[in-house]
């Protein structure tokens, strides 16, 4: 009977209540080791089985671990919760069991009473987000980790602007995807209401994604959420945590995406670049400085809003530059990607300059052209790079006099044009003659 009444809350009929342990000991097979899908600071999870369906419960592992007033905060918060990017509640226990124990002085038994705490939720397919995260050359393609960061935010968005909770412990580990690879929210050990945040140095938290101010005892706020997404997305962009290089970022996705051959939405650049500055910004040491979940949900409309309006010509601001490095150590570093052209007066030209740079111990080649029917000129086209140094290439526009430059230049800027480089490593001695077949060999 009380099975039925899960199934009915998990067909939606009706809403989250109270389980019975005897209930939730049956669909574990007595809480059975090799049910044990997950553990956590407070807790044991288990897969149960309740007819077609599977669930989730959260065995808390002992009273000491959790007060009262912390686990009815938690329930009370679950009770309210319902988002596609928040893992679902299904219902809790809070039994009373007593336990029979010899009596010290040997003279038959004494019964201690035990409080079992237990929470049950939706069971999510595809584990959580810690166990898929990878740099940016291999893994999640660029579509599918970027709809992750939207549907993490959009569960963070909907916790504090409509339901004014905290997490508290957002990390990857408590991030779950479905098969289809929606993120969901989870874990509320540590939530409670905004109104209700405060000092609370003793608690567990987790290294690397806990904000500053909390490590040193401070205040928790909205914005200790916002530095742990800001670690989240930057992860999810480059496969670690850290301060972001974007430069070098956008030049290894660039690496995957013309190694693969397909055509490349231009919005992914965009996307990339806005997630690594978003990233960035949340993890401001100053709280204060850190975004609201409100402005980055916003930020990433704005990017939506520019690519429904865009229209269909896929046009670029001035200019791209698209790698073609054969192999990911053999990479120059190019500033900047995209281009943006200037008017030379004296020498009546449009002029962009790209700055090369070759970090690594190696000699490298590279050879850039254009797609443009335009008359470009790059000079010098095609060069070896020293080891350690940089290298500047001018491409420009040659602009008649009678032409206004002002409307030339936003005539250059509008255009879809992209500039390939190839680039691959060579051994010192190497002249430019010998590189040119070369490259094409490789083209």
């Amino acid at each position: 009977m009380e099975q039925n009444v899960l199934e009915q809350i998990l067909e939606g009929s009706m809403e989250p209540t109270h389980i019975p342990l005897v209930t939730l000991w049956k669909i574990t097979d007595g809480f059975s080791p090799d049910r044990i899908i997950g553990e956590g600071g407070f807790a044991t999870v288990y897969k149960g089985v309740v007819g077609n369906w599977s669930v989730a419960v959260k065995k808390i592992r002992s009273v000491k671990t959790i007060d009262d007033k912390l686990f009815r905060r938690e329930v009370g918060s679950l009770l309210e919760v319902n988002h596609p990017n928040v893992v679902r509640f299904l219902g809790l226990c809070s039994d009373t069991v007593e336990t029979p124990m010899k009596n010290p002085d040997g003279r038959g038994y004494i019964y201690a009473e035990e409080r079992e705490r237990l929470m049950c939720f939706e069971y999510i397919t595809n584990g959580s987000l810690d166990t898929k995260i990878t740099d940016e050359l291999r893994g999640f393609e660029w579509d599918k980790r970027y709809k992750i960061i939207r549907g993490i935010c959009a569960g963070l968005h909907y916790l504090h602007m409509e339901k004014y909770i905290l997490h508290m412990d957002l990390k990857p580990a408590n991030i779950l995807l479905n098969d289809g690879l929606v993120p969901k929210i989870t874990d509320f050990g540590l939530s409670r209401p905004i109104e209700c945040s405060q000092t609370m140095a003793e608690m567990h938290f987790s290294l690397g994604y806990c904000a500053p101010e909390i490590l040193f005892g401070g205040r928790m706020s909205p914005k200790s959420d916002m530095y742990s997404l800001g670690v989240i997305i930057v992860e999810l962009v480059t496969g670690h945590k850290g301060t972001p290089d974007k430069d070098n970022i956008l030049r290894r996705w660039r690496h995957r995406w013309n190694k693969s051959g397909k055509k490349i939405p231009r919005e992914y650049h965009q996307q990339v670049t806005k997630c690594i500055e978003i990233g960035s910004l949340c993890q401001k040491i100053d709280p204060s400085a850190r975004p609201s979940i409100l402005e980055v949900t916003e930020n990433f409309l704005e990017i939506v809003s520019t690519n429904n309006h865009s229209g269909n010509d896929n046009e670029l601001a001035g200019g791209e530059i698209n790698l073609l490095a054969h192999w990911e150590d053999d990479m120059l570093g190019v500033e900047p990607l995209e281009l943006q052209f200037g008017y030379n007066m004296q020498k009546q030209l449009l002029l962009c300059s790209v700055e090369l740079s070759n970090d690594t111990d190696g000699f490298i080649a590279y050879k850039i052209q254009t797609t443009s029917l335009l008359p470009y000129s790059i000079e010098p086209n095609s060069d070896i790079v020293k080891p350690q140094s940089k290298h500047w290439v001018d491409i420009s526009l040659p602009i008649a006099k009678s032409h206004d430059h002002e409307e030339a230049c936003k005539y250059s800027n509008k255009q879809c044009t992209v500039f390939i480089m190839q680039s691959i490593k060579v051994n010192e001695g190497y002249t430019t003659h010998d590189i040119e077949d070369m490259l094409d060999k490789h083209s």
